[in-house]
């Protein structure tokens, strides 16, 4: 091998790749549950900074538990949202400890605005829901939790692949960005904290490069709702400014009102049928479409930022919107794949189908089911995604605790090293082929159009697959020429799987439900499609099989 790095061993009772919300909630709790163990972050970028709750809006899902009971909203969300494909039981349980999340997020740190009576200073946004804003620098204040609490942290190293040794998980390696040194790092427990697809279109949502996702994938175990992966956003055509809730002042070039063609009442967050409505009016000669925020349908309202004082997340907003209010001339809007792609399949102490590995937040939100037929926060439920990640990493603490005190440091498998070896620093071996850019391009081709991957039918999905395969054809080919070239490559690969899975998947499911909609089986089929897709991989094989959702045991049914 022409590739010359340093190489270091390490090890610790648990290891958390991702130091994002998820990863530094997991890491803080596990911390306070048993100070005693040895807790390691791995971030390939600086934890504090990594993931994607200080990118955007900075809001929390609320619930005001006085007046509501949790299975009500489950009752709502199975109904309105989930289309009966969720975890009833694993979504009330998050709805229950929404005041709890609340609470240890301010005392690690996080500035959550109150009124003056000490109740928390909300935002109505459906008829179920509300949000409460935070800081933008709430990661920094975790990171300074966890550290206090003992956290070991190494920044700008990434988590690759996974190491087993009995059926069990034993660590992982990775790699440093700045010089290329390779870790071996064993664990008795290893959690996945490292985020969702988001396939790199969304300027905000790009940290999520589902490469912890393709590494589970690669480890043999289970995923889950693979298709659930294609969220998109409305916004603006120049700026690319995410409108939220701007389904619901949307008019046509002939000045109809078209919202109300699919929106009977006011929801939470965009509908996928917002995205129809928009690629109708495109291709029947009504487009372009333009939002009217003066509409008798806007709702109005202060912006944000004049509803909660969040200082240090001020510059950012202000920064947005001078930029875009410097290119957009007008309303029109377009739709922009987001992705949110999060499918490691786990219980409800977020324990995947290896002993010892859990995943987290974004990396396993459909994965567990509790969201039903949607992809992950927003998840049309907007706020869901900062509590959900912090709901996953209280939820695993236990679990993963008592396996660390239980079982030995595991010894690890040299084969499988040397393997990730050679297969992480491959592309900086090659003496030539294409760019990582080539293979995301290609990827981008086929999940950036709405009537590939969010209006879907049997012929665009084809379309759409041959356009992923000749991205995977490109794979082997991709050449690195430093390590922040190499993570690319290896994140570009990610991709593809995840496109793939996602367009199998979408051709397995033969109807439409929650955010998953097709054009040639428009109408939800519980008699056939109250199912899971589960993915895995068995001996370098892609298989698809489904898992009966047991409907039977929760008491929220589909009338029919």
């Amino acid at each position: 091998m022409k590739t010359q790095v340093d190489r270091k061993t390490l090890s610790t009772d648990v290891l958390i790749a991702g130091g994002g919300v998820g990863g530094l909630t997991a890491a803080i709790s596990i911390k306070e549950i048993a100070p005693e163990l040895d807790v390691l972050i791995v971030e390939k970028q600086t934890c504090g900074y990594g993931g994607k709750a200080n990118k955007g809006g900075g809001v929390l899902q609320y619930f005001d538990l006085t007046k509501m009971d949790p299975w009500d909203f489950v009752k709502y969300h199975a109904n309105v949202i989930g289309g009966f494909l969720g975890d009833q039981e694993l979504l009330a349980k998050y709805v229950s400890m929404n005041n709890h999340m609340l609470d240890k997020l301010t005392e690690w740190g996080a500035k959550v605005p109150k009124n003056p009576d000490g109740t928390y200073n909300v935002m109505p946004t459906g008829p179920a829901t509300a949000i409460i804003g935070v800081d933008l620098d709430i990661t920094l204040k975790m990171r300074r939790t966890a550290e206090k609490l003992g956290v070991k942290i190494i920044d700008k190293v990434a988590i690759t692949d996974l190491l087993k040794k009995d059926g069990k998980i034993a660590g992982a390696t990775g790699f440093s960005l700045l010089d290329g040194t390779f870790y071996e790092i064993t664990a008795k427990a290893v959690i996945m904290a490292t985020g969702s697809q988001n396939y790199r279109i969304g300027s905000m949502w790009g940290s999520g490069r589902g490469d912890g996702i393709a590494a589970v994938y690669r480890a043999g175990a289970e995923l889950r709702n693979v298709e659930f992966g294609n969220f998109a956003q409305l916004v603006r055509v120049r700026s690319h400014t995410e409108v939220v809730y701007g389904e619901n002042f949307m008019y046509n070039a002939k000045g109809e009102h078209i919202t109300k063609n699919f929106l009977k009442e006011r929801e939470p967050d965009i509908s996928s049928k917002a995205i129809r409505e928009w690629y109708w009016a495109m291709t029947n000669g009504t487009g372009p479409v333009h939002l009217r925020f003066d509409s008798p349908q806007s709702e109005g309202g202060a912006p944000l930022s004049r509803l909660w004082d969040r200082p240090y997340g001020q510059e950012f907003w202000r920064l947005n919107h001078e930029r875009a209010a410097a290119v957009d001339t007008d309303t029109e809007v377009c739709p922009l794949l987001i992705g949110e792609q999060s499918p490691i399949k786990v219980g409800h102490d977020m324990q995947t189908t290896i002993p010892g590995l859990y995943a987290i937040g974004d990396a396993s939100y459909c994965g567990s089911a509790a969201p039903g037929a949607v992809p992950a926060p927003p998840g049309r439920n907007r706020g869901s995604g900062i509590l959900n990640a912090v709901f996953a990493g209280i939820s695993c603490a236990e679990s993963v605790a008592n396996h660390a005190k239980s079982n030995p440091l595991p010894e690890v498998d040299k084969e499988q090293i040397e393997k990730s070896f050679t297969r992480v620093f491959a592309p900086l071996e090659r003496e030539s082929g294409c760019t990582c850019k080539d293979v995301i391009r290609k990827v981008q081709e086929a999940m950036g159009p709405m009537e590939y991957s969010v209006y879907m039918h049997a012929d665009r999905i084809a379309q759409a697959l041959a356009i992923v395969l000749e991205a995977k054809a490109l794979v082997p080919q991709m050449k690195a020429v430093d390590f922040h070239d190499l993570l690319s490559c290896h994140e570009a690969e990610a991709m593809v799987l995840s496109a793939e899975m996602h367009y199998r998947a979408a051709e397995m499911r033969k109807e439409s439900r929650g955010w998953f909609l097709r054009e040639d089986y428009p109408e939800m089929d519980n008699k056939n499609w109250l199912k899971w897709i589960i993915v895995k991989n068995v001996d370098g094989e892609m298989t698809f099989s489904t898992e009966d959702v047991p409907i039977e045991k929760w008491p929220v049914k589909p009338m029919a």
